[in-house]
């Protein structure tokens, strides 16, 4: 399946066990869409599994291209989060967070008849200093797969906001591989394979991390309700931030 724009946000992430249902009620309710309505945003994701060893959820957006993420109105909803996303942000665990330039994409979008995929497997590696992978061939790869049906890469940028690097204890990749099918398990199965192919076009500098989700909801930009829409901020004005804690997560 094709990704709508030339970039997007990849985010990892954990939550205490305690809270977990409310979680998704803030993330499919507040969260997602909040963000989804920001000029620029095209759409949201939410996948998740109960694979041990890998982070419970990973949440994907879709965006025009990369000056969103340094947008006012990006900004804004990070620097000023609602009271919900405030009480959340604290019960976050091991979160990893990629803003990327999509380098190359393959896979069509679903047609009217056709469901789209609803899993994927999300690897993410660094690359040895400039090296640069083979987009091509790594593509390819991963793309003849059994059950694959969208590949896409994308360069991570080197630079992240002053509020993440405060709870961020992860090593940012340098390239995020989102493999796109019809089940969780088969892509499961295709790790092995997936990992072969990002050492041998990757230039990845050690192995790749491979997680693999099944979809469980998506909003796009047109279905965002008009109450979740902040009013524009301009760039004059200025942006009051709460204090972090550098333990939780700030998505």
């Amino acid at each position: 399946m094709a990704l709508t724009g030339s970039a997007f946000l990849a985010l990892w992430n954990d939550v205490d066990t305690d809270v977990e249902a409310d979680y998704e009620r803030w993330h499919t309710s507040e969260h997602v869409p909040e963000r989804v309505g920001i000029p620029g945003f095209l759409a949201g994701r939410r996948y998740r599994s109960g694979s041990p060893g890998q982070p419970r959820y990973f949440t994907l957006y879709e965006v025009a291209d990369v000056t969103v993420f340094d947008s006012v109105a990006y900004r804004d909803v990070i620097d000023r989060p609602t009271p919900w996303s405030a009480a959340m942000r604290p019960r976050l665990r091991n979160v990893v967070r990629a803003t990327c330039e999509t380098a190359a994409s393959t896979g069509n979008a679903a047609g009217e008849k056709e469901k789209p995929p609803v899993a994927l497997a999300c690897a993410r590696f660094s690359c040895s200093q400039d090296a640069q992978p083979h987009s091509d061939s790594l593509l390819a790869a991963c793309a003849a797969l059994q059950g694959v049906r969208g590949v896409h890469l994308g360069a991570a940028r080197s630079s992240v906001p002053s509020a993440f690097k405060q709870w961020s204890k992860t090593a940012n990749p340098t390239h995020v591989l989102l493999i796109e099918g019809d089940a969780e398990a088969a892509l499961c199965s295709a790790h092995a394979a997936i990992a072969v192919a990002i050492d041998a076009h990757g230039h990845a500098r050690e192995p790749a991390t491979i997680n693999t989700y099944t979809l469980t909801f998506r909003i796009g930009h047109e279905q965002v309700d008009a109450s979740l829409l902040r009013a524009p901020v301009h760039d004059c004005a200025p942006v009051a931030s709460l204090p972090f804690d550098p333990t939780s997560g700030h998505t």
